[in-house]
């Protein structure tokens, strides 16, 4: 009935009081051009606590120290034609020691921002999902 299910999770990098957001490269199948917060699949053999840590080093290259679980939910999206369901574990993280120095963006996003919660206003930012934009300004920038 839902061929098109995983568990995911978001990963909010919280940095001298900034939140990174990284931009889809417009080639990805899911959210070209999209700005978010760097995120993945949960491979069969992880957790999702387990799914953070890896996904950060393949996403922005970094390791992190968990902070909080700030979210739990289910998501129906598109990629393409296709209806995608996912189980979304939002986790809140900060950069291990405070270094961000080796931080480099994958090749499935093109740009990154650190922001505040004012910067979440600004239209660039419209095609952040509201889900996110929830979430940080509810349980991050509080």
């Amino acid at each position: 009935m839902y061929p098109n299910y995983r568990i995911s999770v978001e990963i909010i990098l919280l940095h001298e009081g900034k939140i990174l957001l990284t931009k889809r490269a417009p080639h990805c199948k899911v959210a070209p051009n999209v700005w978010n917060v760097p995120a993945g699949k949960i491979k069969y053999d992880e957790i999702p606590v387990q799914g953070l840590y890896r996904e950060a080093k393949e996403e922005i290259n970094l390791d992190v120290e968990l902070l909080e679980e700030l979210s739990v939910r289910n998501l129906k999206s598109k990629s393409g034609d296709e209806d995608i369901y996912r189980v979304v574990f939002t986790y809140l993280v900060k950069p291990k020691d405070g270094d961000i120095s080796s931080l480099k963006l994958n090749d499935e996003h093109s740009e990154l921002a650190w922001i505040t919660k004012e910067d979440l206003n600004n239209p660039k930012y419209e095609t952040l999902h509201d889900d996110i934009r929830n979430i940080l300004l509810t349980k991050v920038f509080k």
